[in-house]
C-alpha cells in the first residue's frame, strides 16, 4: 500500500531561529495527525539542528535539498550523502531549481539517486516540464527513465517521485489535478506499483483537498507555503483526511 506523504522543501530560506522555531511548531502540531508521512528538507546548514528538535523516530522526518555524487573527497562546499545519511531519511533530488540555475543534467541526477541509495537514503526524484500545455507532457517520463538507468529495481521501493511541472512552481498557478492524475499514471509504469508519488508545484491549504481526491496522488511536495507553519500542518491535516490505508 502507498504510504500518504507530504514534504516541505523550505528550499534557501530561513535563518537559524527561524527554522527552530518552524520545525518546533510543525512537531508539535502534527503530533496528532495521522495516515500521513510528514518530511521536512530544511538548508543544509539546518539539518542537524532540525534533527536534533523533531527527534529520532518520531512522527516528523527530515531530508536533504541535495547531496552530492561522490561519498568523499576534495569537493570543497559538497555535501556527500554519507554525510547526510546520519542525520536524514530522505534527499530531494534533480529539482527544476538544480537544473536551472546550477546546470544540473539528467547524468548526473541518475549519479545522485544511485550514490543516494548507496548511502541508504531515499531520493525524492523531481521531473517536470517547462512549459504548459494542453497535450500530454513527455518530458517528465524521460526525466524519470533517465534519473532510474542502472538502478537494479531492488532499490526501487526506496525511491520516492516529485511531479513538478516547472511553470508551476512559485507562480501561485498550480497544475489541474485531473492533468496531475494522468502525467503520474505515466510515471508509475516507470516504478513499483507502491512507490509513492507526489504532486508540487504552488501548493496550498486551498487546493490540497483537489489533490488527495485524486487517488493516483499519493503526496504533496510543498515549497513557499511550508514556510508558514499553521498553513504547512493545515495542508497536513486535510491531506491525512483524504488519504487513508484502506
Amino acid at each position: 500500500m502507498r504510504r500518504p506523504m507530504v514534504v516541505a522543501n523550505w528550499k534557501m530560506y530561513t535563518s537559524a531561529g527561524d527554522a527552530a522555531i518552524l520545525a518546533t511548531t510543525i512537531r508539535n502540531n502534527v503530533a496528532g495527525i495521522s495516515k500521513v508521512e510528514v518530511v521536512i528538507c530544511p538548508p543544509a546548514i539546518w539539518l542537524t539542528e532540525v534533527s536534533n528538535i523533531i527527534g529520532k523516530g518520531g512522527k516528523v522526518k527530515l531530508g536533504a535539498q541535495n547531496i552530492f555524487y561522490e561519498s568523499e573527497g576534495a569537493y570543497t562546499g559538497e555535501i556527500s550523502p554519507m554525510m547526510v545519511k546520519d542525520v536524514a531519511d530522505y534527499v530531494i533530488v534533480g529539482h527544476s531549481e538544480r537544473r536551472e540555475h546550477f546546470g544540473e543534467t539528467d547524468l548526473e541526477v541518475n549519479e545522485k539517486v544511485i550514490a543516494a541509495l548507496r548511502a541508504g537514503l531515499s531520493p525524492i526524484i523531481c521531473v517536470g516540464e517547462k512549459k504548459k500545455s494542453t497535450k500530454y507532457p513527455q518530458g517528465p517520463v524521460d526525466q524519470l527513465k533517465e534519473a532510474l538507468a542502472h538502478v537494479p529495481k531492488k532499490y526501487f521501493k526506496e525511491i520516492i517521485v516529485a511531479y513538478e511541472p516547472i511553470w508551476a512552481i512559485g507562480t501561485g498557478e498550480n497544475a489541474d489535478a485531473a492533468y496531475v492524475a494522468k502525467v503520474i499514471g505515466a510515471l508509475r509504469e516507470l516504478v513499483l506499483r507502491d512507490s509513492p508519488i507526489l504532486y508540487g508545484g504552488s501548493v496550498n491549504s486551498k487546493n490540497t483537498a483537489e489533490y488527495g481526491l485524486r487517488p493516483e496522488i499519493d503526496g504533496l511536495l510543498v515549497g513557499g507555503a511550508s514556510l508558514r507553519a499553521a498553513e504547512f500542518v493545515k495542508i497536513c491535516g486535510i491531506w491525512s483526511e483524504s488519504k487513508s490505508f484502506k
